[in-house]
């Protein structure tokens, strides 16, 4: 009885979280925010990026804990490098194997412990229009993806990480 009123309580809201990707342009992540951390106790808001529970400069607690839980929706973008050449980075204007484009109602997880932090997920990343040349992101993105001079898209990948220090 307890696993049917899970699975449908899940069902409704991956249903609910899909009426966001009607919403959502290119270039364009929405969602929900859920953050618990030990001095701010529960929040609960529309999507804020950032990868833990204190992103925000002003709430950094280098010696607090946390969990951050984001459903996001949006466009997902994911260059995947050559993983046959050794160092092979897209990141860092290499050429990719291919990219995966489509979009994507998803799951982001973090916990943090004052400067160990894990994460895995649908973590966003930003693009500007400094990021148009081939030593950035300009050999694998469309010209759609990027943004005017002035603006700044934001797209979805999936990703994980462990990490010894979260404020670098």
């Amino acid at each position: 009885m307890k696993m049917r009123r899970l699975t449908l309580l899940l069902v409704l809201f991956v249903t609910a979280c899909g009426g966001l990707l009607t919403g959502c342009k290119t270039g364009a992540v929405e969602g929900l925010s859920l953050s618990l951390g030990s001095a701010k106790g529960v929040s609960l808001r529309a999507y804020e990026r950032g990868l833990w529970f204190d992103h925000e400069r002003k709430e950094l607690q280098p010696e607090g804990f946390g969990l951050k839980f984001d459903i996001v929706a949006g466009q997902m973008i994911r260059p995947v490098p050559k993983f046959w050449q050794a160092g092979s980075s897209p990141w860092r204007g290499d050429e990719p194997w291919f990219v995966i484009r489509c979009p994507m109602v998803g799951p982001y997880i973090s916990v943090a412990a004052g400067n160990l932090g894990a994460y895995c997920g649908f973590k966003t990343f930003r693009v500007a229009d400094e990021h148009r040349s081939s030593d950035k992101y300009g050999k694998w993105m469309h010209e759609s993806e990027f943004p005017q001079s002035d603006g700044v898209h934001v797209y979805l990948q999936p990703s994980a990480s462990l990490r010894r220090t979260r404020w670098k």
